[in-house]
Order: C-alpha cells, then structure tokens, then sequence
C-alpha cells in the first residue's frame, strides 16, 4: 500500500529534540480548528486515533511530517508560516525544505533494518508492570511482540488490514534509557530490529509518537 507524505523542514532555525512540545504547542495555537495538529476534540475530548502530522527535528532543524489526510493541512501552513515562537524565542522563516514522497507501508517479502534514532515508548502504565515482572531473558520477545503491536496500530491508521500477524517477525536488540516526559521519568527505548514490514521512513511508533518518540528509520 502506498501512502502520501509531505515533509516541511525550517532550515532557518535551530532547536533540539526537548523543544518539540514548544513547537507542537506553537502550531496547536496558531492553528487551533485544526485537530490533527493537537488530536484535542469539541467538549474536551481528545482523539486518540494515529497522528496524522507529527513533529520532528531533523538535522536540528524544526520538521512536520505530514501522512496521508494530513497533507492537505501542511499545505496551508506551508503558505502562512513566516515565524516560530518557541517560548520566548522568534525565528523569522524565510526558507523552508519541502519534500513530497509517495511511501511503502505492509508486508514485505523479506526481513527490513531499521533503528530507532528517538526513545520508543513501548510501556503503559499496565504492561509496565508486565515486563518489570519478567526475567532479564524473556524481557527482548516481549518487546518484540510490543513493537509488533505497534505495527497493528499504524496499520489500523492508515486502513490497512494485515493479512496474517502472525506472519510479521520482528526481532530486535532495544537498550533501555529513562527519558524526561512531562516532569516525568518513564522507561524507553532505543535499539535496532528487523522485520517483514514496510514502515515509512521518519514515521514515529509507540506512544507520543506525534510528539517525537520512536521515530524509525532504515538501517
């Protein structure tokens, strides 16, 4: 299945990853009627279906990524985006780097590398408490079968229906690292693996992906 992606990167600033809530908030505000810069709903409620724009730093340059009905919207904040404040800092943006891509996503016929070059949050609060309860041999397969999960739900975003999950292998080496979310030391990881899937380059996995966790790219 091919799926459309846009790719905006302001070469006129510079930031790190920690600054990508700034730049997500920035782009909620500025374009509040738009939901899928902030997955927030009328009445309070919040979408929890997979992001369609997300927010990177590439080569330490602010980046959106837009995915399929996500295009649509980047396209207007292509054209009406000439500054990023970013808490009390202004970037005047007078260039941008805009790549337009049509990219693989499903089953592959063979086995793919890819890293991950941002913490994957792979654990919630429940199967926290599930892979803390294994032993050190049995705590990688249980990753495995997270990511693998992972794949369903960027699947499922994208309406694409995997003819046989049993069939998607993934093995992979993750390192744990505690990273600094909302205050908040959680658990994740970095790490390569391999498996018979086609994942868009870029694209984030796991939780907070929109905000700039799990972010994968081909080995």
């Amino acid at each position: 299945m091919k799926i459309r992606v846009i790719k905006i990167v302001f070469t006129d600033a510079l930031i790190s990853p920690t600054d990508i809530p700034k730049l997500r908030g920035y782009f909620s505000q500025s374009f509040p009627d738009k939901t899928e810069l902030h997955n927030h709903l009328p009445g309070g409620k919040f979408s929890y279906k997979f992001p369609k724009i997300q927010y990177r730093v590439i080569n330490r340059h602010p980046a959106l990524i837009a995915i399929d009905t996500g295009c649509d919207i980047i396209k207007e904040i292509f054209f009406h985006t000439d500054k990023l404040v970013l808490q009390n800092h202004i970037y005047s943006i007078r260039e941008k780097e805009v790549s337009v891509s049509e990219e693989q996503i499903g089953v592959s016929d063979s086995p793919i590398d890819y890293k991950f070059i941002s913490p994957w949050m792979a654990l919630n609060q429940e199967n926290f408490k599930a892979y803390k309860s294994l032993s050190f041999q049995e705590q990688p397969e249980f990753l495995n079968h997270l990511l693998r999960e992972n794949l369903k739900t960027l699947s499922k975003g994208f309406e694409y229906t995997i003819p046989d999950i049993e069939k998607i292998k993934v093995c992979g080496s993750f390192q744990p690292r505690s990273v600094n979310f909302k205050n908040r030391k959680m658990l994740a990881f970095y790490g390569d693996f391999s498996v018979n899937f086609y994942i868009p380059e870029y694209l984030g996995l796991g939780k907070q992906s929109a905000r700039g966790f799990g972010i994968v790219r081909k080995k």
